[in-house]
């Protein structure tokens, strides 16, 4: 997994604002969008990127494009496709028609993650979403169609006015559905977003506790395992792009807001359009020291449910990881918190909820 690199690339762009989403983002234009994907090839070409493993473009709403816009971010992305490839797509189910996706199966795209988030039409429309149960089924059914079978669906909890009964029916509809892979997420509530502005409150924590054991039970009875805090894969369908974050590996990131991490340097793209317009992209970056190094590599590995491998983490750090934290270890253990089993370190089972406490406890 170490020797593979990742290219992320960022496409601002959508249809509508949805009332949730904090991140970079505008709505869809299409002369716009024409001179953001010439920029984003210039800056492809500036980065030499050479043998990637995995390719994702996300967004915003990367099927919010046109076809034409589409046929050019593809077309600009064909030269980083190789056989074998691991190439996810993000769209939303409105936004998504057959022509597109035979587009994307014809220039290589196997996986596509779908924005669905609930499939109560009132919740739906409170998030400031435009389409309903009928058009998930629709579009899961066309990208079957086109060969397209490795799918991912995103759904929300903790959301307001969404009851226990109305997460129940979101889940029972999830694993209807003829798909590999869910993502689940709690609701946060950001200052910028349309339901930080109507200053829309967050579920108290026991609830959201109660929601998400509640998921993970069904979703693992249903043949979905949690391999990270928030993702559940039919065996075999784990994101490869997304474990290559978890497991500290290189990547590219390309297009507004992007992050990458090359080398022994983590960048972070500017979120000003008009600045990457005119060729200045990276915004920020961050030189790390190999302490910084080991720090994320723990932070970011303890949250897949099998954890790190612990000769791997001595070898590459030249460290004796049960030493060096070796009282946080023996605290975190004692509480059932952390465990180390078969050269792993892992968080317990019935803990990956409690992550961000029970790293604050070992990483500072």
């Amino acid at each position: 997994m170490k020797k593979n690199k990742g290219l992320y690339v960022h496409i601002p762009f959508c249809s509508h604002i949805c009332a949730y989403c904090d991140f970079c983002k505008m709505i869809y234009n299409e002369s716009l969008c024409n001179n953001y994907l010439k920029e984003l090839e210039k800056e492809l070409a500036s980065l030499n990127i050479k043998d990637i493993a995995s390719i994702y473009v996300g967004g915003g709403t990367p099927s919010s494009l046109s076809l034409q816009n589409l046929h050019l971010l593809l077309d600009i992305l064909s030269k980083y496709v190789r056989q074998g490839i691991h190439y996810t797509f993000e769209a939303n189910v409105e936004s998504l028609s057959e022509d597109k996706i035979a587009l994307l199966h014809r220039y290589g795209v196997n996986r596509v993650s779908l924005g669905v988030q609930s499939f109560s039409d009132d919740l739906l429309k409170d998030m400031n979403r435009f389409h309903n149960e009928n058009d998930v089924k629709i579009a899961i059914d066309l990208l079957h169609k086109h060969h397209i079978d490795d799918i991912n669906i995103d759904l929300i909890y903790g959301l307001p006015n969404q009851s226990f009964s109305l997460l129940k029916n979101d889940v029972e509809k999830a694993l209807s559905l003829d798909v590999t892979h869910i993502s689940t997420y709690a609701l946060m509530v950001n200052p910028n977003t349309l339901y930080g502005i109507k200053k829309v409150k967050e579920k108290d924590d026991d609830v959201l506790r109660e929601e998400y054991d509640y998921i993970c039970e069904k979703l693992e009875e249903k043949g979905f395992k949690r391999y990270e805090v928030s993702n559940f894969a039919k065996e075999g369908f784990c994101s490869f792009h997304n474990k290559l974050y978890w497991s500290n590996c290189q990547y590219y990131g390309c297009g507004l807001g992007a992050s990458s991490y090359i080398g022994d340097v983590r960048y972070d793209n500017t979120k000003s359009l008009n600045k990457y317009l005119k060729g200045e992209y990276v915004a920020s970056q961050e030189l790390l020291s190999r302490e910084d190094k080991l720090f994320y590599e723990l932070m970011l590995g303890l949250r897949m449910s099998e954890g790190i491998c612990i000769k791997e983490l001595n070898e590459e750090y030249d460290i004796d990881f049960e030493t060096k934290y070796k009282e946080k270890i023996a605290k975190l253990v004692s509480d059932n918190l952390l465990q180390i089993e078969k050269g792993y370190v892992k968080v317990t089972k019935s803990n990956l909820y409690i992550l961000d406490y029970i790293e604050r406890i070992l990483l500072y």
